[in-house]
């Protein structure tokens, strides 16, 4: 059976042996400096969450799977569903266990593109800075991707959570009643040009292979 893109996290994050992953949103920013020696900064573009993942040591079956997978993600237009495997779940659930079976919301979009409020939360659960979120927005519906930043996000006994801020900035689409994830929160990406590398193999085993990416929004 052909496989379908977006990679499933099932078929491709959830499987990789990571050993690092850098999992970042880098400046998109142009600099200036006036006469008078004032620096005035412009955007250039959205945020967009990129990295690099390096693979641990495989067997020589595993490291044939791996490679097949990264080849199938080599053309143009294939995607795969990327999360940060250092922080898969909120810190204080680590297993999703609390969380349950929640259905969580997004209760609230202050203006500004850089709160959210959320409900449909367990009583007094707790979101700490590092946590992500994912939810869709738009049409065609894309996938947002946000990183808590603020200290304080925590449940009432109600389960919803007060605006707290997040980054990247909230992309206009968003909308009220939105469902959010929280375990294994994933932004849509792809490989970036000419950085696979599937390791070397000494007998059996293989290692240091790698590979960075970018997400896209399209």
């Amino acid at each position: 059976m052909a496989y379908t893109f977006p990679l499933a996290t099932a078929d491709f994050m959830d499987v990789l042996p990571v050993s690092q992953i850098l999992f970042d949103t880098p400046d998109a920013i142009e600099i200036s400096r006036t006469e008078g020696g004032e620096v005035i900064s412009a955007d250039m573009g959205p945020m967009l969450w990129q990295g690099e993942i390096k693979l641990g040591v495989s067997t020589r079956n595993e490291a044939s799977d791996l490679e097949a997978m990264l080849d199938i993600l080599r053309p143009a237009g294939r995607t795969f569903w990327c999360y940060d495997t250092r922080r898969p779940a909120p810190l204080a659930d680590p297993l999703g266990i609390i969380l349950g079976a929640s259905v969580v919301t997004i209760a609230s979009l202050p203006v500004g593109n850089r709160e959210i409020s959320l409900a449909g939360l367990p009583a007094w659960y707790r979101l700490t800075p590092g946590d992500y979120l994912a939810f869709d927005y738009g049409s065609p519906a894309r996938r947002a991707l946000h990183k808590v930043v603020s200290k304080v996000a925590q449940a009432n006994v109600a389960g919803t959570i007060a605006a707290f801020e997040v980054t990247p900035l909230i992309r206009p689409g968003a909308t009220l009643a939105s469902v959010v994830t929280l375990i294994k929160p994933c932004c849509k990406a792809r490989l970036m040009p000419g950085t696979v590398s599937k390791g070397a193999s000494v007998r059996t085993i293989t290692r240091d292979a790698s590979f960075s990416f970018i997400q896209t929004l399209g």
